[in-house]
């Protein structure tokens, strides 16, 4: 198997049996009458026995990853003329702006179901309609991240495109805190509160690469994290257009996490005898440096 394509295997095959595992604990491992967890369940601690060997696998791929490298985003994404990269960022986009799309379709319903309820105001909406609206932008945001990296046109550095799907992972955790913050079982949500959290860091390390501040070890680690928790959640009960935001972010980290391993494993110019790369700058003293002797 290549090296690429070991962490973000690992995650999506945990993630796989996650899901699996989480769909019985919610079949086997809740009250049916009051929806409350069973003490001492197996399959509950088997999920959480996973989720820990999932994290501690993807630390260990992740450690030491891209040590000494020197460069911003282009230099660390390389995926150009690379068809599945384009084609998990375009379906990252997609999935991304349809959720953006439903969530501003369901703000009249919302609004009405609040007012008549509780009678909150419309500024009650302004998270989830912010929300929407980011969710549309960073949707273009991953799209135009897609065409740079797969054309090559080097326009990472101090990018717009790369805040944007992370001031959206941002406002999406408010929104979910504010959703689950009055049920007092937390087993209810908090796969579901962990993948948005590792989406955000996740968002957060990548974007570095724009602005530079390159953590390569902690954005593989973040994004394997991200892709697995956004699976096993993929068992609980979500609305459509949360979906389609899980979908769409789970592919925008695969293809960057992809592309990034990809971009690390190709040497960016000559290396000192420990490993090290050399700067631009050193290469082109050397190159300048006339032959002695």
């Amino acid at each position: 198997m290549r090296r690429a394509l070991i962490l973000p295997v690992t995650a999506i095959a945990g993630g796989a049996a996650g899901f699996f595992l989480r769909r019985l604990e919610l079949a086997t491992a809740f009250e049916p009458d009051t929806g409350l967890p069973i003490p001492d369940m197996p399959v509950t601690w088997a999920l959480i026995a996973l989720s820990a060997a999932v994290a501690v696998l993807l630390l260990l791929l992740s450690l030491g990853a891209g040590r000494g490298m020197e460069g911003g985003y282009d230099q660390a994404f390389q995926a150009r003329d690379n068809l599945p990269y384009m084609m998990g960022m375009t379906a990252g986009a997609f999935l991304t702006a349809g959720g953006g799309a439903l969530l501003l379709l369901q703000l009249p319903r919302r609004y009405v179901e609040t007012s008549s309820a509780s009678g909150l105001s419309l500024l009650s909406l302004a998270p989830m309609a912010l929300l929407a609206a980011l969710c549309l932008a960073a949707a273009g945001s991953m799209l135009l991240l897609g065409k740079n990296t797969y054309r090559g046109e080097g326009r990472g550095k101090y990018s717009a495109c790369l805040l944007l799907p992370a001031y959206a992972c941002c406002l999406w955790l408010i929104v979910s805190y504010q959703e689950h913050s009055g049920d007092p079982v937390i087993l209810d949500y908090v796969y579901q509160l962990f993948a948005v959290i590792a989406a955000v860091l996740a968002c957060y390390f990548i974007s570095g690469f724009g602005f530079q501040r390159s953590r390569p070890g902690l954005t593989l680690f973040f994004s394997g994290e991200a892709m697995y928790f956004t699976l096993v959640t993929l068992a609980d009960t979500h609305e459509p257009a949360f979906l389609l935001l899980y979908g769409g972010y789970f592919f925008y980290f695969a293809a960057s996490s992809v592309a990034l391993l990809r971009g690390l494993s190709r040497p960016l110019g000559p290396r000192m005898p420990g490993g090290r790369r050399l700067s631009t700058q050193q290469n082109t003293n050397r190159e300048e440096r006339p032959h002695e002797g």
